[in-house]
């Protein structure tokens, strides 16, 4: 059921974001009459094909891409009527723009979602923590340590969510910061608090497997929650126990269960071990022997555990939840702001692996792209249009780097072409798409060669 969700995801995601690039090249084209013939999502083979007025609509087999097609002597006899429409005929200032529509529409895209994203709202569980881990870079600085804290700013950013907290941490990664600066306050007592600097010293940004939270001193505090099941996976050991939504737990090898954590914690302390659970269900008690599964983390730790998920209770929960909503305009300020934000990311990120600054092993391929796009659909529209939003950009930059065969390649063709009065020549061109070819099948040879690497280490 993972891989079709993958395959789902993975189809709706490129082909989305393809239609969206190519319609770019396609709208610029038509504010400039230059003739159309073809207007392809996908490669290979047509699976659907409808004939308009000039132009030939298709979607083929292969959805890794697609393209737009013009009457262009490069490519081929053009009919004497269409000559003065021709690409090839027009100024070198309209070919630039015709070409830089596509990844610029999925900038353009990426910022449009953002905002729709920050106008539905975005909800998340409000950082706070009760205490830091024992020889901690969070212990050496922090004060008053038994006592929680709700973390409000980093580097003098609002944060809401521990989704921002992590997002503020990766960003002073990417941009070589040593420490940061934080305000907390306090939950007792409302005082506020500046940590001037907390070392990041203990994070790499090359080791996937690592919590950054933890990794700090992080320890997010345990909201108390009943241990009621709201969920049982399926094909669980919970699933073939017999276990249902609704169902109360009461104790695990007697001994007591009183909040949903606690059951976490018993669980996970015995990886593939058989457990007797107690529950209630309809006010009748009763008990099951359960053989947990055994999993391991991404910090290596070995755990058990059972496949179910805690009742929600939103009254509960409430006081625990931060939800941001703006109006239309601010929504488009913060829209843009994120996308300037993540543009900067993504090109310095590009920058260290180029340098080997960063890890090769940052690249994902098409494999990852599916599973994300599955994990988001199935999470809900919230992850499903952030990710959308997230590989928009990543396309967009991605095309706009001077690499042959891309987008940006053909822009600094243009370029030199509007300095020197002439087009670039045909053998330097050829020589350029050789070139081009050969980095972007390296490029996607390595991204694959991650993306069974991650499948294959779990």
């Amino acid at each position: 059921m993972t891989v079709l969700w993958s395959i789902l995801g993975f189809i709706i995601a490129i082909g989305v974001l393809v239609t969206i690039h190519e319609w770019g090249h396609y709208q610029a084209a038509r504010w400039f009459n230059i003739k159309i013939t073809h207007f392809s999502i996908g490669f290979g083979r047509p699976i659907w094909v409808k004939q308009g007025k000039e132009t030939r609509f298709q979607i083929a087999m292969l959805p890794l891409g697609g393209y737009v097609r013009f009457a262009d002597e490069a490519e081929g006899p053009v009919d004497e009527a269409d000559l003065p429409r021709a690409f090839n005929r027009q100024s070198v200032y309209k070919r630039f723009i015709v070409v830089a529509a596509g990844p610029l529409i999925n900038i353009v895209f990426a910022w449009a979602l953002f905002s729709l994203i920050y106008m539905i709202g975005v909800s998340g569980l409000k950082p706070i923590f009760e205490h830091a881990q024992p020889d901690s870079a969070l212990e050496q600085v922090l004060p008053k340590k038994e006592q929680a804290w709700l973390i409000t700013e980093i580097d003098h950013h609002p944060v809401h969510t521990w989704r921002s907290v992590h997002e503020r941490l990766l960003k002073a990664l990417v941009a070589d910061q040593t420490t940061i600066h934080l305000t907390l306050e306090s939950l007792q007592s409302g005082e506020h608090y500046q940590i001037r600097e907390l070392s990041l010293n203990a994070l790499d940004l090359n080791n996937h497997k690592q919590s950054w939270l933890s990794a700090l001193g992080f320890q997010p505090y345990a909201i108390p929650i009943a241990p009621v099941i709201g969920t049982v996976s399926e094909n669980s050991p919970a699933h073939q126990a017999g276990l249902k939504a609704g169902d109360k737990i009461l104790a695990i090898n007697q001994s007591a269960i009183a909040e949903w954590q606690q059951l976490v914690e018993m669980v996970r302390q015995h990886p593939g071990q058989t457990i007797e659970l107690s529950f209630e269900r309809n006010g009748q008690p009763l008990t099951k022997s359960v053989t947990l599964n055994q999993i391991t983390l991404k910090n290596g730790q070995t755990v058990g555990q059972l496949g179910v998920g805690a009742q929600r209770d939103s009254e509960a929960m409430a006081p625990f939840i931060s939800t941001e909503r703006y109006d239309f305009l601010s929504a488009l300020e913060l829209g843009a702001l994120k996308t300037l934000e993540l543009s900067e990311m993504s090109m310095v990120m590009l920058k260290k692996i180029v340098f080997g600054e960063a890890a090769l092993e940052n690249l994902s391929g098409p494999v990852s792209i599916a599973q994300f796009s599955g994990q988001a659909l199935q999470t809900g529209l919230i992850s499903f249009l952030s990710l959308l939003a997230l590989l928009s950009l990543s396309l967009g930059i991605l095309n706009l780097l001077p690499i042959p065969v891309l987008d940006g390649g053909h822009l600094v063709y243009y370029m030199v072409e509007a300095v020197k009065g002439s087009p670039v020549s045909e053998g330097t061109m050829l020589v350029g798409q050789k070139i081009g070819l050969f980095l972007i099948v390296g490029l996607t040879i390595l991204a694959l060669t991650n993306d069974i690497l991650r499948i294959a280490n779990g």
